[in-house]
Order: structure tokens, then sequence, then C-alpha cells
């Protein structure tokens, strides 16, 4: 791991976690992944409670090239950019090999019911070890919710509530659900029935924020505007504080 904008960043690539992940798994370890990107740097730049809640998963992975490059021009470690989404759909193959159960939470109804479409025509041995629960559920019904999931005791949760909804769940239930992975996933189950195209060429340039952006410009406009213009001051000042660092330890 590496400290980079003070979050202890995870620095292997996608291959290397996941057999982490199904390591902890066989020791009954529980694993929280929290894909660190720049939406959540600014959220935390705005709040310490969000930015020490963003810093608890044991893996924090650099969901997006900004974060990979941002590791290089600071640490001067070469790392991979680790897709939240597509880290999902490799462990949701894991599970449809290796015998593990999932545990699909968040998102409308309509979506989870194509989610639910796609596990039986592709990964037909996972059916009987996939559970769902939608995401529009009342605040006094959540810990019924819990309750369901750890009663399913599932060996990866994936958490498809907003940000930062599904961090402040994972967080402060972790302990009560029984489950070995959790991670939040935001927008990935539209990735996986296909509502998302994630190309290789935007990935390697970095350039999915704008291509995001030009699929629904009213929503992400602005965010992406905001959460980019802070991504570039706070890794100037990152670089200039870890100059300064090396400098005076010289």
């Amino acid at each position: 791991m590496s400290k980079l904008f003070g979050y202890n960043l995870y620095l292997q690539d996608r291959n290397t976690l996941i057999n982490e992940l199904k390591y902890n798994i066989a020791r009954g370890q529980t694993s929280t992944v929290i894909s660190l990107n720049t939406l959540k740097l600014y959220q935390g730049s705005r709040s310490k409670y969000l930015e020490v809640l963003f810093q608890s998963g044991t893996h924090i992975i650099p969901d997006g090239q900004s974060i990979a490059f941002a590791e290089y021009l600071v640490n001067g470690n070469k790392i991979s950019a680790i897709s939240g989404a597509e880290l999902m759909v490799e462990l949701i193959k894991e599970a449809h090999q290796g015998g593990y159960k999932i545990f699909f939470l968040g998102s409308p109804q309509e979506l989870l019911d194509r989610v639910k479409l796609k596990i039986e025509e592709d990964y037909p041995q996972l059916i009987g070890r996939v559970a769902f629960q939608h995401g529009y559920y009342h605040a006094t019904q959540e810990e019924e919710v819990v309750s369901q999931i750890a009663a399913f005791e599932p060996d990866f949760l994936f958490v498809a509530f907003g940000s930062p909804r599904k961090e402040e769940f994972i967080i402060k239930y972790h302990d009560k659900l029984r489950a070995r992975v959790i991670m939040g996933v935001g927008g990935s189950f539209e990735y996986f029935v296909g509502d998302v195209k994630l190309d290789a060429l935007t990935k390697k340039m970095g350039l999915r924020w704008l291509v995001r952006t030009l699929q629904d410009p009213r929503r992400l406009a602005k965010r992406y505007a905001v959460c980019n213009s802070y991504f570039l001051y706070a890794l100037l000042r990152e670089m200039i504080y870890s100059r300064t660092r090396t400098a005076f330890y010289d």
C-alpha cells in the first residue's frame, strides 16, 4: 500500500486483489473494498466524516486512471487503475466457478430483475446462490435488510447505492452482515447488464469521465467539472508536499 491524499492506496493489479479476497474468504476474514476516484476525493475534502469513512476500507482501489497517474507523480509507483465495475464482473465469474454466494443490494427492482436474468442466462451455476434486494426501502426497514443479508451469509456483497450512502452502509454494518467481501459498486449493475460500455482505449487515456459526461451531460457535467478541478488542485498540493518532505529528509 501507499499513502496518497491521505488514503492507503492498493498498489497491486486486479488479479492479485482477487486472489487476496479469495484468500481472506477462505480464512473467514471480512474485506471491504472502497473505490477511490475524483468524486470521493472531492467529497472527502468537504467533510472530515466522509474522508474518515472512505479511508476505512481494507482495500482502497484506484478506480480511475487519474488516481493511478497521481500515484506515479507523487510516489513514483507505476500501477494499474482497477475499475470497480470490471472488478465486480470478475468476482461474479469467480463465484460462478468457485461456488461462492452473492448478494446484490441496491438499484431499482427493474434493474435487479435484469441482473437476475443475465445471471440465469450466462452464469447458470450461480442459480440458488444469489439473492437480491432493491435499494428503495424505507430507512425503518434497514435493520431488516441487514438481517436478510446476514441470514444469506454471502461471500460477495455488492452494494449499489450512491456515494456516500453505500460507504456509510458498508462501514456501519460490516460486522453484522456476515459477508466476506463487501464492495460498493455504484452504477456497476448497469455495466453488468450492458447499459454502460467501458472500452479499453478511453480507460487507458483516462477519458471515461468525458464519455460518461457526453452520455449524460445534465447530470454529470457540473460534477466532473468540480471534481476534476479539485483533483488538479489536490494533486499539485500533494506533489509540492511530497517534494518538500523529500528535500527535508535529504
